[in-house]
């Protein structure tokens, strides 16, 4: 039972170590390009999922061509049966969550390490790397864009609270060097 209590506090332990990483976002607070960049990414979240969106389509209907070029066209077997002898499509490598995997590869660019055999799988395999290019490139400049004015904003208002503290101290200090002052004009 000690072994028990034991186990379960040093699992609770584990959790607090493990806890720790969420610090890394309290720099949220301190960095302006940090904020642009959460800030753009709530202002773009419909556009983000309809890329997401897209993107799933895509993965799906390539995953589904190959399956079945790989699967349909691929090389044969032949099979006795009712005293005939018949071709059966045969494939040991491509399960469809293997062309899933593949299709999610090749359309985010990354690559896979299995490729299509038959031509018209290699053909829709470059279709599928050609438009995971293009879908990937069109919303770069619109978020980019995006985080380029949040973060002029932001670095804006900075120097406006920067320069207001500025005012404030001297002020504080006794003499106040601002525009309309006496001592300015």
């Amino acid at each position: 039972e000690d072994y028990q209590i034991m186990g379960k506090a040093g699992k609770i332990i584990r959790l607090m170590k493990v806890m720790k990483i969420f610090r890394v976002y309290k720099l949220f607070r301190h960095f302006a390009g940090l904020q642009s960049l959460l800030y753009t990414l709530q202002q773009a979240y419909k556009e983000l999922g309809l890329l997401m969106h897209i993107i799933g389509v895509g993965i799906l209907t390539f995953a589904s061509l190959v399956y079945i070029c790989e699967t349909e066209m691929g090389p044969s077997v032949a099979v006795q049966w009712n005293n005939k002898t018949i071709f059966v499509p045969h494939n040991d490598t491509w399960t469809f969550l293997d062309c899933f995997w593949w299709g999610m590869m090749t359309i985010t660019t990354v690559g896979y390490d299995s490729n299509p055999t038959t031509f018209l799988g290699k053909l829709f395999g470059g279709f599928c790397a050609l438009l995971g290019v293009f879908t990937l490139t069109l919303p770069i400049p619109i978020v980019v864009n995006s985080f380029a004015g949040f973060y002029k904003n932001r670095l804006w208002r900075n120097e406006v609270a920067h320069k207001k503290r500025e005012r404030v101290q001297a002020q504080k200090d006794g003499g106040y060097a601002g525009m309309g002052s006496a001592e300015g004009e």
